[in-house]
């Protein structure tokens, strides 16, 4: 199970969820070019042999970063709360509750609006979080505001009528 569904409560679904977008993988894939280009220039010159390795060993790093940091981010709505995790060697998470919500902004590139990703940051009365590369970061805004109007229409409906 995830980070998501071991901390839900009682009553408590997910409406939508998302990961980090594929493209933090875009940096590590060129690393892996230059490798491959470096390597032919490394092996060729006497001098520079010995360390030909180096290069792959970065990218090893790189992509296991990335590729740790891409499993362990975990994005949701719920119909109580929003639920952000990303990170395992430094761990980042919020969990919101839908009615303390007061704005949900998505900042996005011109590569970000091609490829659907962008930065979504929550503000709630205060306290200011912003997560990056969310997949289907509209989408994920517009559960946030469905979840905000039925917890506004339920709260109205709970008050009593004079």
């Amino acid at each position: 199970m995830s980070y998501i569904e071991n901390n839900l409560i009682p009553g408590e679904q997910i409406v939508f969820r998302t990961k980090k977008h594929l493209i933090i993988f875009l940096f590590p894939a060129i690393w892996l070019l230059f490798c491959l280009f470096v390597s032919f220039y490394l092996i060729g010159n006497p001098v520079f042999a010995w360390i030909y390795w180096v290069p792959w060993l970065m990218a090893l790093y790189f992509w296991a970063y990335v590729g740790i940091n891409y499993l362990s981010s975990d994005f949701a709505v719920t119909n109580k709360r929003v639920m952000m995790r990303e990170g395992f060697f430094h761990r980042h998470t919020n969990e919101t509750r839908i009615a303390a919500i007061s704005q949900v902004n998505v900042d996005q590139s011109l590569l970000g609006q091609l490829l659907n990703y962008g930065i979504v940051s929550i503000n709630a009365f205060g306290a200011y979080d912003s997560f990056s590369m969310l997949a289907r970061p509209f989408e994920f805004q517009k559960s946030v505001h469905e979840q905000l109007d039925k917890a506004q229409a339920s709260a109205q409906n709970e008050r009593p009528h004079r």
